[in-house]
This record gives structure tokens, sequence and C-alpha cells, in this order.
């Protein structure tokens, strides 16, 4: 695999009633279906923002539905496989489907593969591993409420699936042991999830509005970036701002009015609904996808580069670059800096969505930068950057895990025996607690949100948090499971 390919993400947008796009000419409404009242739309998104010992995770997923009173509905029917890795902290939006109106207990997971890959300096693979897993991939998302999808609505529900939380490697002998965390965030489209992108060709313009559809052009989520052609019938409404940074192919500032028809390109944002109308497109009445655009990235995939690393400086008032040493693996010599240069549109964002001041970076964030990269004969490599994530000092976490001896309800503390003895870990109410169990007759393995009355005596637990004074761990994310969840 080229790994100088930006790995960015795709919507697998398969909602019946988005426009069917047969052609770039093609704006019949014969073969689309009437809507109904008693159906909603919803969008599945797949994010992930690990740190991780893998270069890549590649999940197989072969299928995805809600479960409620009358059976599964099926939401992802088509296979994907995702490098969890390569989703650099945004969520790809893997499907949209329209669905029954009504209330849905659980989501289903069939993954079929979760294979693991590391390169050695030279960009060869040294290690494949596509260890077991728990009864046989099929995993069941229970949210803390009914999932409620509303008559002629939409709903958003973003699946974290966090790799690093889910594949353990024993210090000892280095046995890999798979036991999937997976986090769910429901909404009906806030502003309160990740970015996401889209790489596709413009079908249609509405320079007046300043906004487009865009149908995808490559499924960019699928591990092996493969060319699925042009996928016309799923498409999405592109709505840009006066803040919207747009950058041509050799990754300099660009305009709204370059943008053309046929035009191939990546857009960057928060998804949306959309009510309205294209001009040349008679459908107004239809629910759509929309995507609040931060960033456009013009050219084919590939154009721009992804790239991982971590920031060695801040950045310089007068030339409004800063440092950034490049992770392993990436096509460019081991221990490799760049010059990343900041643009009039570069966008900088915080894991959680916020949006960060050119100030506020400093040396050691973890971080993944958009851009093109500019040589030039004895000087550092320049990235002309389009968008910038950062994983800040805060947002790292410590690390505790072992096997509960105790809980303590009233003080909402844990002791468990860990390898380095007897630790206390201690809750709050923002705390995440999770519990992975087995269910013997569904033959699944199970994730629920509980509380920490519902966790026992000898359960396994690993907790993520910040260790205090005392010495306890003050808990963020905790995931309780017991022995038969894991892989076997």
């Amino acid at each position: 695999m080229n790994h100088f390919k930006l790995k960015i993400l795709a919507a697998l947008l398969l909602a019946a009633t988005l426009a069917a796009c047969g052609g770039a000419d093609d704006t019949s409404t014969a073969d689309r279906p009437p809507l109904s009242a008693q159906i909603g739309t919803v969008a599945i998104s797949l994010t992930d923002g690990p740190d991780f010992r893998f270069d890549e995770v590649n999940a197989s997923i072969s299928a995805i539905f809600l479960i409620g009173p009358d059976g599964p509905v099926s939401v992802l029917s088509d296979p994907v496989t995702i490098d969890l890795l390569g989703l650099g902290n945004v969520a790809d939006i893997i499907a949209i489907e329209d669905v029954p109106a009504g209330q849905y207990r659980r989501i289903r997971m069939i993954l079929t593969d979760l294979e693991l890959i590391e390169y050695d300096e030279n960009g060869d693979i040294a290690v494949r591993i596509s260890p077991p897993l728990p009864v046989d991939g099929r995993i069941d998302l229970f949210p803390s409420e009914p999932i409620q999808v509303l008559a002629d609505g939409l709903l958003h529900i973003e699946l974290d699936f966090d790799a690093e939380k889910s594949i353990t490697v024993s210090t000892t002998n280095g046995e890999v042991t798979v036991r999937p965390v997976i986090f769910i965030r429901i909404d009906r489209f806030t502003r309160l999830g990740k970015l996401a992108r889209v790489h596709g060709l413009i079908i249609r313009l509405d320079a007046g509005n300043q906004r487009f559809v865009l149908c995808p052009r490559h499924v960019i989520a699928d591990a092996d970036n493969t060319d699925d052609g042009l996928n016309f019938g799923h498409c999405i409404v592109v709505r840009v701002s006066e803040n919207t940074g747009i950058f041509d192919q050799q990754g300099d500032p660009a305009r709204f009015d370059l943008l053309t028809r046929g035009q191939e390109l990546t857009a960057i944002g928060f998804p949306a609904p959309f009510v309205g109308a294209i001009p040349g497109d008679d459908v107004d009445t239809r629910r759509r996808i929309a995507l609040d655009t931060v960033t456009i990235e013009l050219g084919p995939l590939g154009a721009f580069a992804h790239l991982r690393g971590i920031t060695a400086s801040r950045v310089d008032p007068d030339t409004g670059r800063f440092g950034f040493l490049l992770a392993p693996n990436q096509g460019f010599t081991p221990g490799s800096a760049v010059q990343v240069q900041l643009q009039a549109g570069t966008r900088i964002f915080a894991l959680d969505g916020a949006e960060l001041a050119a100030s506020e970076i400093q040396a050691g964030y973890r971080g993944l930068v958009d851009g093109v990269i500019s040589l030039s004969a004895g000087s550092p490599a320049v990235v002309k950057s389009a968008l910038v994530i950062l994983k800040r000092i805060a947002d790292f976490v410590d690390r505790l895990k072992g096997i509960i001896l105790n809980i303590d309800l009233e003080s909402g503390s844990l002791l468990i025996s860990s390898e380095v003895g007897d630790r206390c870990i201690v809750t709050s109410s923002e705390t995440r607690i999770l519990l992975i169990t087995r269910d013997t007759e569904e033959n699944t393995q199970t994730i629920e949100r509980v509380e920490l009355a519902d966790l026992q005596a000898g359960m396994g637990v690993h907790a993520y948090g910040e260790f205090l004074a005392s010495g306890c761990l003050a808990a963020r994310t905790l995931v309780a499971f017991t022995r038969e969840s894991a892989s076997e």
C-alpha cells in the first residue's frame, strides 16, 4: 500500500431517498420511491482515534442491523474493510439507509476480521496478524436508551470503534486478545460529532447559494482504497461558508468560483440535514444529508497527503509555520520532520471538534495534517496545510487494568488487583462505564453502557483517566468484562 496516499473518509450513502443521479445529466425521479410517513433515515458513521503499536488495524464489517420488536433491519449490507487507524480522529459515514420508524433496542455488527499490520523501517510488512474474534465477530451494542427513529426524520448513530481498548497484547508472550470496545453516540445531526470526509465528483452547482451536489467516486474508507467507480446513487449536498478553506491541487488557497461541474474533490465538514432544492434538481421534499464544510481539497484521491506525527514547536508568528515530527511508515526516512505551513483558510481542530487558534499549538501534540508537500533542495520539506487535527496534552490518559476485588458504591470507587499490586479507581457521574459480556442465547458479544452498581467482583476491568496524588486513578472511561467475553 502506498502510505503517502491520503487515507481519508468517504460516505457509503445508501438511502433510497437520496437523489438517484444515474449520470451527470440525469435529474429524473421516475425510479425514486415515494416518501412514506412511516419511514425515517438513519446514518451510521465509524470513528476511532487511537495511539497504537500497530500501523494498520483493518476491520472487515459485513453487515450492521438495527434490532427492534419486529426483528433486524439492515442499515449496512455491502461489506467494508476499514483501517481504523486511518480514520484519524474523524468520522466516516459508512451507511445511510431508510428504516421503518419506531424504537430499536440494539445495534448488531458482524465483524468478520480484524487484521493487525506492522511495518518495518523500510515500509515492508513485518507483522500481519488476524487474531480470533469473540463469538465469530457477532457484536450487539446496547445504547443507554432505545434508538428512536422518527417518521420522515434523520438520525445519526456514531460508532466509536476504539482499537486501542479493543486489542490487548501480552507483555510476556505477545499473545493478542481481541475484545471489541465500541462506544455509541446518537443525535439528530446536531454539531456534536467529529468531522467527516467525502471524496467524489461535483454533479450540480448552486453558486448563488454556495453549495453543490457531490457524488462519491470511491469508497475511500476501504483499507485497500479500491476504486469503486462512479456511485451516483449516493449523493450529498455540500454547503460552503465564508469560513470554508478551499485549496487547489497544489495545496494553495482557492475560491468557490473555481469549482466546476465534473470536478473531483474531497469535502470535509460536519454532517447535517438538508431540505430544499438545488437548481436543476426537481427533488425538494426528500430527506438528504448535507455536509457543512470546513475544508475542500481539489483534485483526485491522494492529491493531499494525510500525515501523522507530533508537533515539534509552536507556530512561528513571522512565517506561520510549525515543526512536525512524522510518525514512522509514511514513506519518509525514520525520524523525518517537516515544516507545516498554515495558510489563509487552514482550519485547526481538537479531537472533540472544537476549533483551535494557531496560538494554541504547542510542541508535543499528536496530530494529523492534510496538505500538499513542497520539496526544495537543501531545505526541510514544507507541507502546505489545509486541515490540522491535534490531540492536546489534556487529551492523553493514564491506564490501569486488573481484576475487581471490591466495589464501594457510596464513594464510587473500586479496588482492583493489578500487575503492580492492589490499586484503587475512583469514578464520578462523568465516567463512561461499559460492560462487555457474552449472550449465549443470541451467540453474540454484548456491549452496554451501565452504572457502577452493575459491576461485580471478579470481573476484569480496564480504566482510563488520570492518576491522583493519592495513587488512585480518576477514571474517565471504565471497561468491565467477563472472562468469556474475550476472543478464545
